[in-house]
């Protein structure tokens, strides 16, 4: 798949999920319904992420390695551009109506988390995300789930090492 250009996560009162809207570069729109269920299962993915990164793992403390993150996340955030509406696509690989994203497959390789987002039949998309852009994806799975009221665990993950990881 070719770059990410915009992403949008909203929440849907109707659907009770998370609508994913994602424009690539080569102007593709991908649009995949997520479920509380499986929000926590990417929180897992992106928090797995941010648990390798050398700046943050080498720090002794809780609070230093707090202090990093906080900092790449405002660093991230200051190169986001959070208020520019979604410029919808009119080319639908997937089709123009959401999926259902029900497996989820990451991995991190040279300090990039790859992910599969996959419907329970049918194509699905892969995604590949460096830390910058994983800490602005949770800020905006974190604004789209603290609209839907749900209390999702954001920071229960422990670390593990990663290899290839299927999440149903």
């Amino acid at each position: 798949m070719t770059a990410i250009s915009q992403l949008q996560m909203i929440y849907s009162p109707e659907e009770d999920r998370v609508l994913l809207r994602l424009n690539t570069d080569a102007a593709d729109e991908f649009r995949f319904w997520l479920t509380r269920r499986y929000c926590q299962m990417l929180i897992q993915a992106l928090n797995a992420h941010r648990d390798v990164d050398p700046h943050i793992s080498t720090q002794t403390t809780p609070d230093a390695k707090q202090a990093v993150q906080s900092f790449k996340q405002e660093a991230a955030s200051a190169k986001g551009d959070f208020e520019q509406a979604f410029k919808q696509s009119a080319n639908f690989p997937l089709g123009d109506t959401p999926q259902l994203a029900f497996k989820l497959t990451y991995s991190v390789d040279q300090g990039k988390l790859k992910l599969s987002l996959q419907p329970k039949e049918g194509q699905g998309i892969n995604l590949t995300l460096d830390q910058s852009l994983n800490f602005n994806v949770t800020k905006l799975l974190k604004s789209a789930s603290d609209q839907a009221g749900w209390l999702l665990d954001w920071g229960s993950y422990q670390s593990q090492p990663i290899e290839d990881r299927v999440i149903n």
